[in-house]
């Protein structure tokens, strides 16, 4: 919604609006919204494979589809992230004094307009306009995440240090590699200490689930929460409708860690090389939710 306003009132495609008043006064030549223009490039091709195994290449490149451009299809290097960032610690500045984006814009997309449920997928305690916020301890941060085809990319900010951080992967275990470098880095160049690891319990409390189990359901994407045979939660997680050829359905059994707050097991690098968060929770208007990989699906039976 957000591209088309764009669109609309720059009288320019999305992409194109995007060039001509982000990426060319940012000299940032390599990043880019369409597949096209990455074949200019050595492009990394996302990987799959066990732990331990060889990867194999992914099957496909980009699954995207051409309107997703604004939230979640843009390819960029390393180089022009940290650029992007700098922008930002800049106050909305290019390096050679050109203003990029008003003062004003800079403030409000690090200004906290809601909390997130979900704390542990991106790390993240918050939402400006754009950016995830963070709360390292009293010191804060921004940021953003993505993924596609097991490409994930991670970028952390903290203004008071003037410091900026990028890490782009094709591959697994990149939740680990972030969680370990960036622990590194962050503690080093800015006193910054993140948080542990997400996982349950040794002794994981006793959660009478059966408020929780039901139906859940998003644009593609069921949900199904059910009651084991010994009181536990079991998660069916299936891609439907347009996007049912994406992945095989995943089964993830939950540990509870809170009675709201599980970790879910077996769902595969494409999601969470560790335990992955799903948590329950209820939006502004009552209804019930659950939250998974970040995004919020509504109970509808």
């Amino acid at each position: 919604m957000l591209g088309r306003i764009v669109e609309v009132l720059t009288g320019q495609t999305w992409d194109q609006a995007l060039k001509d008043r982000i990426l060319t006064p940012l000299g940032l030549d390599h990043t880019m919204t369409l597949p096209e223009e990455a074949l200019r490039f050595r492009v990394a091709m996302g990987h799959l494979g066990e732990p331990g195994a060889y990867p194999d290449p992914a099957p496909v490149w980009d699954l995207m589809p051409r309107s997703a451009g604004p939230y979640g299809r843009v390819i960029y290097s390393a180089g022009d992230a940290v650029r992007f960032a700098r922008m930002h610690l800049d106050g909305g500045t290019a390096p050679d004094g050109t203003r990029v984006l008003s003062a004003a814009a800079v403030a409000a997309m690090q200004r906290r307009e809601v909390d997130c449920p979900d704390k542990w997928t991106v790390s993240a305690d918050g939402w400006g306009l754009g950016w995830t916020l963070y709360d390292w301890d009293g010191v804060p941060g921004y940021g953003h995440d993505g993924s596609a085809v097991t490409q994930h990319s991670y970028l952390r900010i903290v203004p008071q240090a003037g410091v900026a951080i990028a890490l782009l992967t094709n591959g697994g275990g990149a939740r680990a590699l972030y969680a370990g470098l960036l622990r590194e880095l962050l503690a080093e160049l800015a006193g910054v200490h993140m948080p542990d690891d997400f996982a349950p319990l040794a002794q994981p409390p006793a959660v009478d689930v059966t408020p929780l189990v039901g139906t859940y359901k998003r644009e593609g994407v069921l949900l199904t929460v059910s009651r084991k045979d010994d009181g536990g939660a079991h998660l069916l997680y299936e891609f439907v409708d347009g996007m049912k050829d994406m992945s095989p359905p995943l089964d993830i059994d939950l540990i509870p860690v809170t009675d709201s707050v599980f970790a879910g097991t077996g769902a595969g690098p494409a999601f969470s090389e560790g335990y992955m968060p799903v948590v329950f929770s209820t939006l502004t208007d009552g209804t019930e939710c659950l939250y998974v990989g970040m995004r919020a699906t509504p109970k509808i039976g």
